[in-house]
């Protein structure tokens, strides 16, 4: 009679091990997941913080007088680095753009000198494993820095 008992307390625990492991794996891609976007959102705005101040020490270097963003050699290097660094940036979806402003944030279209501002968007597109998190999950993952024209 103690054998059939045995038996039975097996399923049971095989029973409620079952019931458990589907929430818990749950659980864990989600952490993955949020790991994930940390680390990418971190690396993006990274990246807008170095790609901008490459382009703000040298976007003066051809011409002292009028300083075009987003031109530089040192900056096309800094962008260079980045994609290497960044997952997903320089792929389909991604956007690196530039422009030039004054202190109330307001785009410069003409000529962009020394005391504007260069403001730097990195955008890199973001898709989570966990099928749940799809639905509040950011798309994309996009940082904005905005740093002086010495």
């Amino acid at each position: 009679m103690r054998r059939i008992g045995r038996r039975r307390a097996g399923g049971q625990a095989l029973v409620e091990f079952s019931l458990v492991l589907i929430p818990f794996m749950w659980l864990m891609l989600g952490i993955v997941d949020l790991g994930r976007g940390i680390y990418i959102y971190n690396g993006v705005a990274e990246a807008a913080r170095e790609i901008a101040r490459a382009d703000s020490v040298h976007a003066c270097d051809a011409t002292p007088s009028a300083c075009s963003v987003g031109t530089s050699s040192q900056t096309t290097a800094a962008i260079n680095v980045q994609k290497r660094l960044v997952a997903g940036l320089g792929g389909t979806g991604s956007s690196i753009a530039f422009a030039c402003t004054n202190d109330a944030d307001t785009v410069i279209t003409s000529n962009c000198t020394s005391g504007n501002y260069v403001r730097v968007t990195v955008s890199v597109p973001f898709s989570v494993i966990t099928p749940l998190l799809s639905m509040v999950a950011p798309r994309t993952m996009t940082s904005v820095t905005h740093i002086q024209i010495p």
